[in-house]
C-alpha cells in the first residue's frame, strides 16, 4: 500500500488527549503527527478551566496537602454508583499519579494546586476533600516561549480574556481570602501573554511537543481509518488550506487534498465529544435543542470512524446523570462561524432558579443539582416537571454581578431577558405562575436573613459558593430579590464537550469492539473515551485528566505492542 507520509503515532485531535499521547511518544523516540480538523490548536481543552483532578499526587504533597488515596478512592467509588468498570475505577488514582509525575518531571509541565478549592461534593460525600485535588498549569508565557506565530495558532477563549488569562488559584484566593482582585491578575497576564486555564495547558503542551519534534497539522479532517489484516495502520485525511476554510470542517475548498498517512504503532482518537451532532445529543444525552460552547468541529468523528472497525458508542450512565450546564443564548452572537451560547453558574445573590410553577426545585448555587433536577421526568404527568426554568433576579443583581458578557451595572445583553416593575408583572410576561413566584421569592428572602436554605441547602456545598457567591456579604450565597425592576431569563441546556457516551476502552486506552475485543492499533482518550472509569459521577478536572491519562497510556502501549509494525 502506498502512503503519502509515515509516522509511528498519529493523534487525531490536539486537545490534552492528543498532545499527551504525542508528548509521551516523542519523548520515547517515536515520530508523531497530531492532526486537528480545526484551524487552531488546543481543542476543547483550550476553552476549558484547564483543571486536572488526579487525586493525591506528588504536586499536592509538595504543597503540604494532607490527603490519602484511600479517601479519594472512596469518593470515586461513591460517585460511580455502580456504573464504572471495576478495574478502571480502581486503577484511576494510581495511574493518574504516575501520569502527573511523568508530565511534570519528564516533560516539564509546571503544575500547581488550586488551593482552597474543595471537591464538588464536599462535605456531603464520603471521601471528599476540602482542597488539594485540583491541579492547573502555572501561567505560561506563550509569546515569549513560542514566538508570535505559534502563539497565534493556539486557541484562547473567544468568550472573554477571563477564561484564558487568570488562574483558578487567583480567583479562589480572591473569593476565600480577599486576596488580589482577579481583574488585576487578568490585566497582568494579558499584557505578558501569560496564558492560564485550558489555554495555558494547551500552550504549554504545544511548546513541549514542538521541542520534541512533534508535527502538528491543522485543518485536517480524518475521514477513514485504514485497516490491514485486521489492524488499524493509518488514516485517510482531507487537508484543507486553513486560510480558505477556517470555520467549518464541511466547507469546500479548491485547495484541499487527500492524504494517506501511515501510523506504524497506532492511531489515537482524541476528537472530543459530539456536541455539534443534535441527533447524538438527543439520543445519548436526552436533550432536545441543546446549545453548546464547543468548537464547530466537535461532531462525533470518533464514533463514525470507530464504527467502521466494529466499535460502537455506549452511554456511561443514564442521560439524566450527566451534569449539563444551563445558560442562555445572545441573539446574533456567533463564534467561529456558528451560533453560540453562554453557560451560567447560578447561585449569585439576588437571584434564584424557578420552574413554571414559580417554585425553586434545586440547590440553585450548585449546577449539578440544577442539572439533575431540571431533567426530572414525571411518570404521571409525562413531562419534565422542572423544565422550562428561569433565572429570576432584580436590579441589584444587574448592578453588582450581571450576566456575561456585560459587566456589573451595564445593561443586560440585548434579547435575553424580560423585565417588569413587579413580580406579578414578570409572571405575566413569562407565563410563570404568579402566586407561586411571589411565595417563592418571599420564602427565599427570608432565608437571606439567616443564610440557611431550609428547602434545598443552597450554599451548603463550598465549591458552588466559591464559584458563585459574594464573600463581601455576611452570607455569601444569599441576598434578597427586592429591588425593581425584576428580570427573568429563560434558561437553556448548554453542553461543553463532556458527553454521556463514548468509545469503551481498557486500561491501556485500547478501543474495544461491541463484543469486548481490542481493535488492534486503535486507541481513544479524553471525551472520545467512555467514562467507564468514573461511571455516574463527575467532578471538574476529570475530563482533562482523563485526556492526559489515557493519551499517555495509549502512547506507552503503542510503543510496547509487539504486534505493531516496526
Amino acid at each position: 500500500m502506498s502512503w503519502d507520509s509515515e509516522y509511528d503515532i498519529v493523534c487525531i485531535g490536539s486537545g490534552v488527549g492528543g498532545l499527551s499521547a504525542a508528548l509521551t511518544g516523542a519523548e520515547q523516540g517515536a515520530s508523531v503527527l497530531v492532526v486537528d480538523k480545526f484551524h487552531l490548536v488546543g481543542g476543547v481543552t483550550a476553552l476549558s478551566s484547564g483543571q486536572l483532578w488526579p487525586g493525591p499526587t506528588h504536586v499536592s504533597e509538595a504543597a503540604g496537602i494532607d490527603d490519602q488515596a484511600s479517601s479519594a478512592q472512596a469518593y470515586i467509588d461513591h460517585l460511580s454508583q455502580g456504573f464504572a468498570d471495576p478495574e478502571l475505577r480502581r486503577s484511576y488514582l494510581a495511574d493518574c499519579r504516575g501520569a502527573i509525575q511523568y508530565f511534570t518531571d519528564t516533560i516539564g509541565l509546571e503544575l500547581q494546586v488550586v488551593r482552597d478549592l474543595p471537591d464538588y461534593y464536599y462535605p456531603a460525600v464520603k471521601g471528599s476533600a476540602p482542597q488539594g485535588r485540583f491541579l492547573e498549569i502555572k501561567p505560561f508565557p506563550a509569546r515569549k516561549l513560542l514566538g508570535a506565530e505559534w502563539a497565534g495558532k493556539i486557541l484562547t477563549s473567544p468568550y472573554g480574556d477571563g477564561y484564558s488569562y487568570a488562574t483558578g488559584a487567583e480567583f479562589v484566593a480572591m473569593q476565600v481570602k480577599g486576596s488580589e482582585h482577579v481583574g488585576a491578575c487578568l490585566q497582568r497576564h494579558v499584557e505578558a501573554d501569560e496564558r492560564c486555564c485550558g489555554a495555558g495547558l494547551a500552550a504549554a503542551q504545544v511548546y513541549a511537543a514542538l521541542q520534541r519534534g512533534v508535527k502538528i497539522q491543522t485543518s485536517t479532517e480524518v475521514v477513514e481509518l485504514v485497516v490491514e489484516d485486521g489492524r488499524v495502520t493509518g488514516v485517510r485525511a482531507i487537508v484543507r488550506d486553513s486560510s480558505s476554510s477556517s470555520t467549518s470542517s464541511s466547507s469546500s475548498s479548491s485547495s484541499s487534498s487527500t492524504q494517506r498517512i501511515r501510523a506504524r504503532r497506532g492511531v489515537l482518537l482524541a476528537t472530543g465529544g459530539y456536541d455539534l451532532r443534535p441527533d447524538l445529543v438527543r439520543s445519548f444525552d436526552g436533550l432536545i435543542d441543546a446549545g453548546n460552547m464547543t468548537l464547530p468541529t466537535i461532531t462525533g468523528d470518533h464514533l463514525t470512524l470507530a464504527a467502521t472497525v466494529g466499535a460502537i458508542a455506549y452511554p456511561a450512565h443514564p442521560a439524566a446523570l450527566t451534569a449539563i450546564f444551563v445558560g442562555y443564548q445572545i441573539p446574533g452572537e456567533v463564534v467561529y462561524g456558528k451560533a453560540t451560547w453562554r453557560l451560567h453558574l447560578p447561585g449569585a445573590p439576588h437571584s434564584i432558579v424557578v420552574n413554571a410553577r414559580g417554585h425553586r426545585f434545586a440547590n440553585d448555587s450548585f449546577y449539578p443539582d440544577v442539572s439533575a433536577k431540571a431533567g426530572r421526568y414525571d411518570g404521571q404527568e409525562q413531562g419534565l416537571v422542572n423544565w422550562p426554568a428561569w433565572l429570576v433576579f432584580d436590579q441589584d443583581f444587574v448592578d453588582k454581578y450581571n450576566l456575561l458578557p456585560a459587566y456589573p451595572g451595564q445593561p443586560l445583553p440585548a434579547g435575553i431577558s424580560v423585565n417588569a416593575d413587579t413580580l406579578e408583572g414578570l409572571a405575566a410576561v413569562t407565563g410563570i405562575d404568579a402566586d407561586g413566584l411571589a411565595a417563592t421569592v418571599q420564602r427565599f428572602n427570608g432565608f437571606c436573613e439567616t443564610g440557611v436554605d431550609e428547602d434545598f441547602g443552597r450554599a451548603s456545598l463550598p465549591w458552588g459558593t466559591i464559584l458563585t457567591g459574594d464573600y463581601r456579604l455576611p452570607h455569601p450565597g444569599f441576598a434578597a430579590i427586592a429591588r425593581p425592576p425584576f428580570y427573568a431569563v429563560q434558561l437553556q441546556r448548554v453542553t461543553v464537550g463532556v458527553p454521556t457516551a463514548g468509545l469503551p476502552i481498557n486500561r491501556d486506552a485500547s478501543v474495544l469492539t461491541a463484543t469486548g475485543h481490542v481493535v488492534p492499533g486503535l486507541y481513544a482518550a479524553g471525551n472520545a473515551a467512555l467514562y467507564n472509569d468514573w461511571g455516574a459521577g463527575y467532578n471538574s478536572g476529570v475530563a482533562n485528566m482523563r485526556g492526559m491519562l489515557y493519551g499517555h497510556k495509549a502512547a506507552l502501549h503503542m510503543l510496547q505492542d509487539k504486534n505493531a509494525a516496526g
